[in-house]
């Protein structure tokens, strides 16, 4: 083979080698970090077949030559991730982006509507001062059944986990409220009540330390103190509310039962005279507004987690 042949054949090998690596430079601009691999197999194969290209006659075989071997690694589709992040892209036959799919999300409570006021959820709302009421009910009822306990035995009543002394329900237990609850709630006598499980602050004693407690003073050998804690613990909420607020209710087996008259002013000075007139008048009223109350329908998941 002459010089002019040899310099003709590199000139070509040159020309072709060239128009690979510009072609190969453009096409994988377009794609990831993650498609080097298939960049290189593609390289690896135009070389190895570079004689093979040389005999094409003219620059437009050779184009479709390379871009028939690109097209056969083109990714159409690719899942990958960046910086933690999964990355999908998915297409159609006309090559247009397919949108997800799914439920639409649900209209949160707190979210304005042109249509409609937001409501304001304060302490003077319904289902806060029924909270509040029957809190309070029970608290001075925890401490009326405790000062009981303590004067009938005298103040003999033990100590420690043996201490005859009721605890804290749980605040789940005092706070759980729907218009069935708390119709039922009215007639619900102390027994029942504090029979609950204790507030999870006395982790050294067992959940159901007071039911064992009651249980215990329900079935005491001493026949007198026994018949004084049946009458005790038969007493309803219904019975402490009126005697709390001094609803015509004379009755004795609750005298000692602090009275909402002994500590009116304490809370006024706490809640502000306002909240405590708008309190007394809902306490008043609480058997009325509870028996009035409609209950809504509800959902299988609602009556499960009861």
């Amino acid at each position: 083979m002459n010089n002019r042949n040899i310099n003709t054949k590199l000139n070509k090998t040159h020309s072709l080698y060239s128009l690979t690596q510009e072609n190969l430079s453009n096409s994988f601009e377009i794609y990831s970090e993650g498609d080097l691999n298939a960049s290189k197999i593609v390289e690896e194969n135009l070389n190895d077949n570079l004689d093979t290209n040389l005999e094409l006659s003219t620059k437009e075989n050779r184009v479709i030559k390379i871009n028939n071997v690109y097209n056969t690694y083109k990714i159409e589709n690719y899942n990958f991730f960046i910086q933690g992040v999964q990355i999908f892209n998915k297409k159609d036959k006309n090559n247009k982006e397919i949108k997800k799919r799914g439920r639409k999300r649900k209209r949160n409570d707190n979210e304005s509507d042109n249509n409609k006021t937001l409501k304001t959820h304060t302490k003077f709302t319904d289902d806060n001062l029924t909270k509040k009421s029957k809190n309070i009910i029970l608290k001075y009822a925890l401490k009326f059944i405790n000062e009981k306990i303590e004067e009938i035995y005298q103040g003999d009543i033990g100590e420690g986990k043996f201490k005859k002394e009721l605890k804290i329900i749980s605040q789940k237990n005092k706070v759980k409220s729907t218009v069935n609850i708390d119709k039922s709630f009215l007639d619900k006598n102390l027994k029942d009540i504090f029979s609950e499980n204790i507030s999870g602050r006395f982790n050294n004693f067992p959940k159901t330390y007071n039911k064992t407690l009651i249980e215990s003073l329900l079935n005491e050998e001493d026949e007198e103190k026994k018949s004084y804690f049946i009458e005790l613990f038969n007493i309803t909420f219904s019975d402490c509310l009126d005697y709390f607020m001094d609803n015509k209710n004379n009755n004795k087996k609750l005298e000692g039962f602090i009275k909402f008259s002994s500590i009116k002013e304490s809370l006024i000075q706490q809640e502000g005279k306002n909240y405590i007139d708008a309190f007394i008048y809902f306490l008043k009223n609480f058997k009325n507004i509870i028996n009035n109350k409609k209950s809504r329908r509800r959902n299988k998941d609602d009556k499960i987690n009861d």
